[in-house]
C-alpha cells in the first residue's frame, strides 16, 4: 500500500507550528533585548537565519516529490508557512506585550526620543516633538495593532523571501536522493 503523499497546505500546516516557533524566538529576543542585550545578537542570528530556514522546508518538499516540485508549488508553500507561522508568533506576542510588556511600546518610543534628544542635529527635530506628544497623549499603537501590522508585515516579506528561496530549492536532485 502507498503511502499518501501530502499536499503543500498539509505539509505547512504541519510545519507552520516549528515555523511559528522560530518566529516566535526571534520575535522574544527582539522584545526582551532591551533588558539582556546578548539577545540582540540572538535576534540578528535568528533573522538571518529565516531565508534558510524557508529554504530547508521547500527543499524538503522538493525532496519528497522527488525532484518534481514546481516553482509555484514551492513558493505557496513558503508562503503558507510564514502564514499560519505568523498567526502562531502573533498570538504569543500579542499575549507577551498585552500581558509580559504592557509598557513595551511606549518604553521603546521613549528610549528613541531619549537617545535622539541628545544628539545636536535632532534636539530640535519637529519628528521628536510629535513622538514626544505622541507619548504623552497614549497615542501610540496598542498591542493588538503593532501585532496585526508586524502580521502584514512579516508575511508580505516572507512571500517575497519564499519566492527567492523556491528558486534555489528547485535546484536538481543527487542521485542519492532520488527513488528508485
Amino acid at each position: 500500500m502507498a503511502a499518501t503523499k501530502k499536499s503543500i497546505y498539509q505539509l505547512a500546516g504541519e510545519w507552520g507550528v516549528p515555523f511559528g516557533l522560530y518566529l516566535t524566538c526571534m520575535a522574544t529576543a527582539s522584545i526582551f533585548a532591551d533588558w539582556f542585550a546578548p539577545l540582540h545578537a540572538v535576534f540578528m542570528v535568528l533573522l538571518l537565519g529565516l531565508p534558510l530556514v524557508t529554504y530547508y522546508f521547500q527543499r524538503r518538499k522538493f525532496i519528497m516529490d522527488d525532484g518534481f516540485t514546481e516553482y509555484s508549488a514551492l513558493w505557496m508553500l513558503g508562503i503558507m508557512l510564514y502564514i499560519l507561522g505568523t498567526v502562531l508568533c502573533s498570538f504569543i506576542v500579542f499575549h507577551l506585550l498585552q500581558f509580559g510588556r504592557p509598557n513595551f511600546i511606549y518604553e521603546q518610543a521613549q528610549a528613541a526620543v531619549d537617545l535622539y534628544s541628545t544628539m545636536p542635529q535632532m534636539k530640535d527635530n519637529e519628528m521628536l516633538r510629535v513622538l514626544q506628544v505622541a507619548i504623552d497623549e497614549k497615542a501610540l499603537p496598542s498591542p493588538i495593532e503593532m501585532v496585526m501590522s508586524v502580521f502584514w508585515f512579516v508575511t508580505f516579506g516572507g512571500s517575497l523571501v519564499s519566492a527567492i528561496t523556491a528558486l534555489v530549492a528547485r535546484r536538481p536532485l543527487p542521485d542519492k536522493h532520488r527513488k528508485r
